[in-house]
């Protein structure tokens, strides 16, 4: 199962690096995944420092490093650097293995390195380029770069004084491209040649993400609510509700209690009738002594009322201990065209 899955692993990873070489490749959007690198390439009694657009600069050793940065400051120094150290001051050696030996191929290459170098593991720097791994017959094969550990220091310590910062050391071959596959520093991988379309995608899916999410809440909590509001004021709600409401009612209720209702909005300010009651077209009004002559008029002035009169004389309301009157009316229904 574990070779089952170290095998898509590195299928997974060799497809991303394809994608990843052929998007910096693009001809309008390659440059964004594209690294320009600079190489500063060593040698014993000079050094040639190279620009990302390709300019060049021979510094002998002998010449003062103030005088030296200020030349390569002039050239610029955008992009990253990788320190180059001449071929002529190294050696690669292909080191084979059994396929069992591709997770720790850093163990087993130091095992081999008797046979790899004929100097004292002591004295050298190693670091192997697996971009360049192949397989064949259960077996693994890579190149192995190695150089002796002081010129590996003196390289670095030339670059220090000319003010560079360096982001890979490689050993010069001929096959070497322009961004480097290993770096002889102890514990340092090869950096990425480019950057990941991979990476590059991932970070503006996740802006969009967040800014999608950040749209959904504001619209949640802010947006919806003023929207709602702007669109149906509550004073304007209420007005509706309270108009269907009464058309409902009113849509419900028979003639009569319409017309009473109607009845009631004739009466004038003050008048304080305390009921009305019907029953099988008969129309009884109850209400305080000194409002009966407002009624009576009121029942005159409403054509679906007639016959409106007394029952009687007013009686004394025993709760109140007021006089009361009671008239009666007859209820008749009123067509559209105004007949009965």
């Amino acid at each position: 199962m574990t070779t089952i899955l170290d095998a898509i692993g590195r299928g997974l990873k060799t497809w991303r690096d394809d994608v990843d070489s052929a998007a910096a490749e693009l001809p309008v959007i390659g440059g964004l995944f594209a690294r320009n690198w600079r190489v500063l390439r060593y040698e014993n009694a000079s050094v040639v420092y190279t620009t990302a657009s390709g300019e060049s600069l021979e510094i002998p050793a002998s010449e003062e490093a103030g005088i030296a940065s200020a030349e390569i400051a002039r050239l610029g120094k955008k992009g990253p650097l990788v320190l180059r150290i001449a071929g002529a001051l190294g050696f690669r050696r292909s080191a084979s293995f059994p396929e069992a030996a591709r997770k720790h191929l850093d163990e087993a290459i130091e095992l081999a390195l008797p046979r790899l170098s004929p100097l004292p593991a002591a004295d050298i720097v190693f670091a192997a380029d697996r971009s360049r791994l192949e397989e064949s017959d259960g077996r693994i094969s890579l190149p192995v770069s190695i150089v002796r550990r002081s010129t590996l220091d003196d390289a670095l310590k030339r670059a220090s004084a000319l003010g560079l910062d360096v982001a890979a050391i490689d050993l010069e071959h001929d096959e070497a491209g322009i961004a480097p596959s290993l770096d002889l520093r102890d514990g340092r991988s090869a950096p990425s040649g480019g950057r990941s379309a991979f990476v590059f995608a991932s970070i503006v899916s996740a802006l969009l993400i967040v800014a999608t999410g950040g749209f959904l809440i504001d619209r949640a909590v802010r947006l919806d609510p003023e929207y709602a509001t702007a669109r149906r004021p509550a004073s304007l709600e209420a007005r509706l509700e309270a108009a269907i409401a009464h058309a409902e009612n009113k849509a419900r209720s028979g003639s009569a209690v319409a017309a009473l209702a109607d009845l009631s909005r004739r009466l004038p300010d003050g008048a304080y009738v305390t009921s009305f009651a019907y029953e099988n077209g008969n129309v009884r009004i109850s209400g305080l002594a000194w409002d009966a002559a407002a009624a009576l008029r009121a029942l005159d002035s409403a054509d679906e009322f007639v016959g409106a009169s007394f029952d009687g004389a007013t009686v004394r309301d025993d709760e109140t201990g007021r006089e009361r009157f009671e008239l009666t009316a007859q209820h008749r229904m009123i067509g559209s065209g105004g007949g009965t």
